[in-house]
């Protein structure tokens, strides 16, 4: 299948497009151009992350026009391009979230597209964390979908965004859609162990990010209605 993935400079989007690329998909990798990535300084470490950049745009400034011909021909989107600090200025977050996923998620349904594969983040529930305290409303329970979200962040609000948009086009178009809480990304166990064993609940192993991708990219989706959200 051809595959449009967004932020594929990025860690996720290097375990990504290598576990896609060795399934046997064709992988078009956009990010923003060099320099502007370099000096953000983000994924600097790896050497291999610029030969996975097929295309070098800022999405978040390219009109809906060249998106929709960005994705025209494609048979999938992975979208995981955003910014991803929480700290980040609001202003940041309007353009590079709220505003990319506006324009992206539709220009999926309006290209035909097949399949749609959204992060989210883990952070859309992180406000219900108070709730687990003993004496309170969700003492003794493991968050799950079922609670719903409360996000403290404007960047935990843009992923509820994406999350709606992507279920909203999912219910008009009938395009299948997978979207998938991402909690954070490390290397392997040892890690977990070395950051004081409080990754445990959230962590997301680089071969499970590989292995899951590549599955929500495959996967017959009959049995939920086409539509996945997941963490």
């Amino acid at each position: 299948m051809r595959v449009l993935l967004t932020g594929a400079a990025g860690l996720i989007g290097g375990i990504v497009h290598d576990a896609l690329v060795a399934a046997g998909h064709q992988v078009i990798g956009v990010d923003r151009p060099l320099d502007e990535w370099l000096n953000a300084g983000r994924n600097t470490e790896d050497a291999t992350a610029r030969s996975r950049v097929s295309i070098e745009m800022d999405l978040a400034l390219a009109t809906p026009e060249q998106i929709l011909e960005l994705l025209t021909g494609c048979d999938l989107l992975v979208h995981l391009a955003a910014d991803a600090n929480p700290d980040s200025p609001n202003e940041s977050m309007l353009v590079n979230n709220f505003g990319l996923n506006s324009k992206l998620i539709p220009a999926a349904g309006a290209a035909g597209i097949k399949r749609m594969l959204i992060a989210s983040s883990q952070l859309v529930q992180v406000g219900l964390e108070l709730e687990l305290q003993p004496g309170e409303r969700l003492e003794g329970e493991l968050l799950g979908l079922q609670h719903g979200v409360s996000p403290t962040s404007v960047y935990g609000l843009s992923k509820v965004h994406a999350e709606i948009l992507s279920e909203s086009l999912h219910r008009s178009t009938k395009i299948e859609a997978v979207v998938v809480r991402i909690g954070t990304v490390i290397p392997d166990d040892s890690e977990h162990w070395r950051r004081g064993g409080r990754l445990q609940a959230t962590a997301f192993l680089h071969r499970d990010v590989a292995s899951f991708f590549t599955a929500a990219c495959e996967a017959d989706l009959t049995q939920c209605g086409g539509f996945l959200l997941t963490a």
